[in-house]
């Protein structure tokens, strides 16, 4: 893991670094998936209905298949790849939740004050109101993955 020097200007950020088992997109989840090489943790797009409870964080950047790279487990991300089926308020911060699309990406669960279970790993990060489309949709949130 790769943790940030704290300072003034800058907010705390968490890394882990991931071999890829496929092609991982920036601002998407990364899942950990188990296997019988490379240690048995390898790095995979959460797009899958059981990927949800093994995401780890967010890639910083595109891995290619093989490669190693940054995942984001904690910490205020700018950009991550939301779905947008309802508008986001100001200071709503919602819940986001690992979709299960072909490529992943957040989308919106349930705002803050519903939440009774668990503390969320993805929280929506808006200071503005967004007006949101079905597409993705680049959006600020704060990760709690560790």
């Amino acid at each position: 893991m790769l943790f940030q020097r704290i300072n003034r200007s800058d907010p705390e950020k968490v890394f882990m670094v991931v071999k890829a088992g496929e092609n991982l997109l920036a601002g998407r989840p990364v899942c950990i998936q188990f296997t019988g090489t490379d240690d048995g943790l390898i790095g995979m797009l959460a797009n899958a209905a059981g990927d949800g409870a093994s995401t780890v964080g967010i890639a910083d950047g595109a891995i290619a298949s093989g490669g190693y790279g940054l995942v984001q487990v904690f910490g205020f991300r700018s950009s991550a790849k939301v779905l947008g089926a309802s508008n986001f308020s100001v200071n709503q911060h919602a819940i986001l939740n690992v979709m299960h699309a072909s490529s992943g990406g957040l989308s919106m669960s349930v705002s803050i004050g519903a939440a009774t279970a668990m503390a969320p790993m993805f929280i929506a990060a808006v200071s503005a109101s967004s007006t949101l489309t079905t597409a993705y949709y680049d959006m600020p949130i704060f990760i709690r993955g560790l």
